[in-house]
């Protein structure tokens, strides 16, 4: 879908040498902060704007030469949806599907389809300026969803929805990526967890990694980590330390406000047990003040990829 694609406005690129695909029947999570250049990127993909260097597919289609017939292949939910609050839903959808050139004879069986995948039976005569924040997000997926494209791009599809309505257009979503190809941008780690197949990490406009959620669990063990305060010599606290078996590194600093304490990270394997085999080593010999687990969770990943990432030249 992007090879080696770049994005720059004047002198400051925003996104650099960009590669991944999602493919008919994947959902894939593309996370970063706010400002990391998701939506530059989706804005590319969708043809709103042109890639500076490389090449943006959609369905097979070129988006530099082929902008026209790719752009009836994607179903686009921009982070604010477009709607028109003086019509109602029923009214809404309809236009939409005449602007996206459904044959006007196939125009009630496109409404009644979208309606019932999005859920919106109850509110299809409506007016939109008096439904919720979470109805007025399905019609943004409802009017995505017109033409049956075979690209969705959802971006912050669940942003300011209540916990219910979060839970309810995640469900929607998972449906669609039975049939599509979704890529959802959003910087809530909670969704690439619970419904993508892979997650693409991108900040300052670069990929960090792409992968399943498991597979970055996988690639990034070095987040599993102890941490401990304890009152010991710092070298022979070292050495006895990393004798312990599964601790594969470890730094050593003084604790703030107090010098005779030692704040210890140890980094060590995903075994169950290792805080307790540390406890014990540490313990028998000095004052062990304070021990913690952290294991790898996409968050913890997610903000060593960002943390690490090198910050090179112009950024979003």
């Amino acid at each position: 879908m992007l090879e080696s694609v770049s994005k720059r406005y004047g002198s400051k690129t925003i996104i650099h040498d960009l590669s991944f695909s999602v493919a008919t029947g994947e959902i894939v999570g593309f996370l970063g902060p706010n400002g990391a250049g998701k939506t530059t990127t989706m804005r590319m993909i969708a043809g709103v704007t042109a890639a500076t260097a490389g090449r943006v597919t959609v369905a097979g289609y070129d988006m530099a030469t082929q902008n026209t017939d790719a752009a009836r292949q994607i179903g686009y939910l921009p982070e604010h949806p477009p709607l028109y609050d003086t019509l109602d839903v029923s009214a809404y959808l309809r236009f939409v599907a005449r602007v996206k050139g459904v044959d006007r004879s196939a125009i009630p069986a496109e409404l009644e389809r979208v309606t019932a995948a999005c859920r919106l039976e109850a509110v299809v005569r409506r007016e939109v300026y008096k439904l919720s924040r979470g109805y007025r997000q399905r019609l943004g997926l409802a009017q995505a969803l017109l033409g049956k494209p075979d690209v969705l791009l959802l971006d912050e599809p669940t942003a300011g929805l209540d916990p219910g309505q979060i839970q309810e257009t995640r469900e929607i979503i998972r449906a669609f990526g039975e049939d599509h190809a979704v890529l959802l941008s959003t910087h809530i780690l909670a969704e690439a967890t619970l419904i993508c197949r892979r997650v693409a990490i991108i900040n300052h406009g670069r990929l960090l990694a792409i992968d399943s959620p498991s597979g970055l669990e996988q690639a990034m063990e070095q987040t599993n980590r102890v941490t401990l305060q304890v009152t010991a010599p710092a070298q022979a606290l070292r050495e006895e330390l990393l004798s312990v078996d599964g601790v594969s590194g470890l730094e050593i600093h003084p604790f703030p406000g107090d010098h005779d304490v030692l704040s210890v990270e140890c980094q060590v394997d995903a075994r169950d047990g290792i805080e307790a085999a540390i406890a014990r080593a540490v313990a028998s010999r000095w004052d062990l003040h304070r021990l913690d687990r952290q294991r790898p969770t996409l968050e913890n990943i997610f903000l060593r990829y960002v943390k690490e990432a090198p910050v090179r030249g112009e950024t979003a």
